[in-house]
């Protein structure tokens, strides 16, 4: 995992999130839409206020390995990105004239899952949270017409598809020494947890959605088109590295064909 790459990325990042000019211009959404706004866009802020301490514990179980020296300052910085992120969006929420929140449920059952396993799932919890942002923020750049919510909504886009690229580096790295089998069952669950994740930010953020002429099932669906991109990228990977080891190995010497594909999985 080329770690230096996102080191020097969320430096730059997380300083351009901390230096951005927002538009001096009051707010005239309609009442209804600007509330609407204003909670959904807390309960993101909520999300991205995290201190990232249990991330951090987990990465430092894995920071001697070799593959991923450096990926610990990398994700010290990805959570001082994040934490740029929630101030972004406490910015916003203020020129909505709403309230910033403490707790809220879906926040906390998304926290709480991220504790449930290992490093691993605590990194999927996050890309499943990340894939949503990616669409929420995503149709708030198109659909919202608040200038301030358009600046912010399309830095955090931006911001929110170099994360899934970084996340997916890394699961890249932690998948290509699964069997082929629990490649395919780690992929089942991630896919099943993001679409019961995408079911329950649609009903949770259905007035603001409403308010922008989204349906909570277009939302789904948008949703699942951004897990089936990021997938397809990721098993590619993962096919890529298959094959090139597979190719390296008849390339050695004494290599023998014939018993390898004997053992090979009839599934595989």
């Amino acid at each position: 995992m080329n770690t230096q790459h996102w080191i020097n990325h969320f430096e730059a990042n997380t300083r351009l999130n901390r230096e951005l000019q927002l538009p001096d211009t009051a707010g005239d959404l309609p009442e209804n839409v600007r509330t609407a706004l204003a909670r959904s866009i807390a309960i993101f802020q909520l999300g991205e206020s995290g201190g990232g301490t249990r991330l951090r514990r987990y990465t430092r179980s894995i920071a001697s390995l070799e593959n991923l020296r450096g990926y610990q300052r990398a994700v010290d910085l990805f959570v001082a990105e994040e934490q740029s992120h929630a101030a972004l969006l406490a910015r916003t929420v203020s020129h909505l004239r709403g309230t910033l929140l403490q707790k809220q449920w879906t926040n906390s059952i998304f926290r709480g899952m991220r504790n449930l396993v290992n490093l691993e799932f605590n990194i999927q919890v996050l890309l499943t949270a990340e894939l949503i942002a990616e669409v929420y923020f995503g149709l708030l750049s198109l659909r919202c017409s608040d200038l301030v919510v358009q600046t912010v909504a399309k830095k955090l886009l931006r911001d929110e598809m170099g994360h899934l690229s970084f996340q997916r580096d890394f699961l890249f790295e932690r998948l290509k020494t699964f069997t082929p089998a629990m490649q395919r069952l780690w992929r089942w669950q991630f896919q099943a947890i993001h679409f019961a994740t995408a079911c329950v930010v649609s009903w949770d953020h259905r007035d603001c959605l409403h308010s922008l002429n989204i349906t909570p099932a277009d939302f789904r669906a948008r949703a699942v088109r951004c897990w089936q991109s990021f997938q397809s990228r990721l098993d590619r990977r993962l096919h890529e590295d298959e094959s090139q080891a597979r190719h390296e190995a008849a390339s050695t010497p004494g290599y023998n064909r014939s018993s390898s594909a004997t053992m090979q999985s009839p599934v595989s």
